[in-house]
This record gives structure tokens, C-alpha cells and sequence, in this order.
């Protein structure tokens, strides 16, 4: 098993859960509008420092997470520069 850590700007939330749903992902947990900082600069949710970033966490098969990393590449060449989109692939030692 892989876990996918998804983060992508909350605008583009909706492209990656249907790319999510078009691939069989029924588990997932979403965590809409939080606020960082990385490559793509701060998304703070403020005037100074606009948008928020959504993060998805999706337990899968080793199978399923090369179909949908591939799937996600195309979705993260779709964004603009400031947006970003990143993909965390981690092995699952043990799931209860």
C-alpha cells in the first residue's frame, strides 16, 4: 500500500477530486482551506498573500498510485506556476 499526500490550490480541488473519482479512489480524506507556504509562494488566505491549499490523503495500492500519479502529472502541467500541485507517495508499513 502507498499513501498519497495531495496538496493542490483550493481552486483546482474540484479537477482533482474528479480525477480522484474517475480512477476508483472511494476512500479519502480532504482538508479544504489551509494556509502555507512552498516553491509556489505563501497562500495565506489574506490581501497580501492570496488562496488557501486543499490536502488529500488517500490510502492505495501500489498499482493505484502509479495510475493516479500518473494521472495527477497531467493536472499539475494544466497549472499555473503559482498554483502547484505536489504528490507525496509513502509506503504504508501497517493499516489497522
Amino acid at each position: 500500500m502507498k499513501l498519497l499526500v495531495i496538496t493542490c490550490a483550493s481552486e483546482r480541488v474540484e479537477e482533482l477530486l474528479k480525477i480522484i473519482d474517475e480512477h476508483e479512489v472511494h476512500a479519502f480524506t480532504e482538508m479544504p482551506g489551509l494556509r502555507g507556504s512552498g516553491t509556489t509562494g505563501k497562500h495565506m488566505g489574506t490581501r497580501a498573500f492570496p488562496g488557501t491549499v486543499s490536502l488529500i490523503l488517500a490510502a492505495v495500492s501500489a498499482e493505484k498510485a502509479d495510475e493516479l500519479v500518473d494521472a495527477l502529472e497531467g493536472l499539475s502541467r494544466s497549472c499555473a506556476p503559482g498554483e502547484g500541485l505536489r504528490v507525496l507517495v509513502l509506503p504504508v508499513e501497517q493499516m489497522v
